[in-house]
């Protein structure tokens, strides 16, 4: 326990010293950082580098082969519920229930999340990103831009505490990629840290650390003007 978290301010997302692998051949290893409460990371590297496989593990959706998750300064593996709900992951490619309208997914992940309050809130994600006229349909209808949206909703619209997001820009057109960097900039004012892989510039919104994977490690960086932006 380092002293931030001796004192009650645990990061919200630490990696220590995790690696993995398949059979004997690392993906990668030796991975450490720490995202804070209201910060933006950005994760980049090339395809192949195993910045989806890192998102899964800090997501709970795959085990490490070594090192350990702390989400709040509590160790995570994805078995913690309590901690659970104050996570949202959206993969590279969200799925969908056949059966289940884009209004029924937003009732059925807000009932299970115990957040049915933030109805409101979804509704209005949902008219920002171009999607309240299509609530009655199936998302296998949608377009994959439309599908995007739809999982950005569901992770959005509870507020929670820390999301980690596999190219959530990728699908995007460029005026709905401005609508999610505001998006994600209110996450931030709100308290959210956010931690996004991305392959290219994002629009209008700056990170606090950024993350490359390269031949199995990770560099970290924080770029000038993060200490500005956390002071601010």
């Amino acid at each position: 326990m380092d002293d931030r978290e001796a004192k009650g301010r645990a990061a919200a997302l630490r990696a220590e010293g995790l690696a993995f692998r398949y059979a004997r051949i690392d993906v990668w290893r030796d991975v450490s950082f720490s995202l804070e409460p209201g910060e933006v990371a950005f994760l980049t590297g090339s395809n192949g580098s195993g910045k989806s496989t890192l998102l899964r593990c800090l997501a709970g959706w795959s085990a490490p082969t070594e090192g350990e998750v702390k989400l709040f300064g509590r160790p995570f593996d994805g078995a913690d519920r309590a901690v659970r709900r104050r996570v949202a992951f959206v993969p590279d490619v969200p799925s969908f229930y056949d059966d289940l309208t884009a209004a029924e997914h937003l009732r059925f992940v807000l009932a299970a999340n115990r957040a049915a309050d933030a109805a409101p809130e979804a509704e209005r994600l949902l008219g920002l990103l171009g999607l309240a006229a299509h609530g009655d349909q199936f998302p296998s209808s949608y377009s994959r831009g439309m599908r995007q949206k739809l999982a950005l909703v569901l992770a959005l619209a509870a507020k929670p505490d820390l999301l980690l997001l596999d190219e959530p820009y990728g699908p995007l057109d460029p005026e709905a990629s401005k609508r999610l960097s505001a998006l994600l900039s209110e996450a931030r004012a709100g308290g959210a840290a956010v931690l996004a892989s991305c392959h290219h510039d994002v629009p209008d919104l700056e990170p606090d650390l950024l993350l490359h994977l390269d031949g199995g490690r990770l560099r970290a960086s924080r770029p000038r003007g993060a200490g500005e932006r956390e002071r601010g």
